[in-house]
């Protein structure tokens, strides 16, 4: 059983409207469209379109109008779902942003399974970190919560640089990895990042993101950023040995049982 939570921002620049599941942000600095301008027009074209395409592709992204009425967006899944999980994911999505926020210029709405952005600016090669939301879990993690945050750290660190040299695979940049410790528990790792950053800024990205979910508390489990993701989540080992690698794509999975922890 998971909880989910958010983070809230600190200032005004933005508008947090949370509902289950998915948490959008409205940045309210980017200014507003009116209502059936050339903009707004613009951006329902470009929310159906990212629409249709999900069901073709991991990540897309498309710029629609010209000048001031200019529209950039994308979607991203998560590199563990399938295109039908993700179809229906940015389906939802694009329709939930342009009804949260229905007249910004610049919005970003986050699943468990996906992303949806759009922007009146050009923002696919910047580094961002915010705004972010993360994922809290209400199974525990190891009771010696220390240890296992440099464990934590430690694994999590070697993903990342793994990740980096995949910007040309399948799904670039995504990774996920199994690794027992101490026979006791098995960590799943999963690293992803948005196509678009070169192999430093995605670096970075991850990095930063990691250090929020260990400098915060155990519980934390995930955390999205308007470039990354990083997620991990620990099962009991009282279970059958991990099967040998399998491939898929550029990059390697374990394929395992999850077992409820006791």
């Amino acid at each position: 059983t998971r909880k989910v939570k958010a983070w809230q921002p600190q200032n005004n620049s933005l508008l947090y409207l949370p509902s289950p599941f998915s948490y959008t942000f409205c940045n309210k600095t980017s200014g507003n469209f009116t209502r059936n301008s050339t903009y707004h027009t613009n951006l329902n074209a470009l929310l159906s379109i990212l629409s249709n395409q999900s069901s073709l592709d991991n990540y897309y992204n498309l710029t629609t109008g010209l000048a001031s009425d200019t529209v950039h967006g994308m979607f991203l899944r998560t590199g563990d779902v399938n295109r039908t999980t993700c179809n229906f994911c940015v389906k939802t999505a694009t329709t939930k942003i342009s009804k949260n926020c229905t007249n910004s210029r610049e919005a970003v709405i986050y699943y468990f399974d996906c992303m949806v952005r759009y922007s009146d600016r050009f923002f696919l090669s910047a580094l961002e970190t915010q705004p972010n939301t993360f994922l809290w879990s209400t199974d525990p993690t190891p009771t010696t919560f220390g240890k296992f945050r440099q464990s934590l750290a430690d694994k999590m660190g070697e993903v990342i640089v793994r990740s980096s040299m995949l910007s040309s695979s399948r799904t670039p940049y995504y990774l996920m990895d199994m690794t027992r410790f101490d026979n006791l528990y098995d960590l799943e790792s999963i690293v992803q990042c948005t196509p678009y950053l070169d192999p430093g800024n995605c670096t970075t990205c991850l990095k930063l993101a990691l250090q929020e979910i260990i400098d915060c508390c155990s519980d934390k489990r995930l955390i999205w950023t308007p470039k990354c993701l990083v997620s991990f989540d620990t099962y009991n080992s009282l279970l059958s040995p991990l099967p040998s690698p399998t491939r898929s794509g550029s990059f390697s999975i374990r394929v395992f049982l999850r077992h409820a922890q006791k």
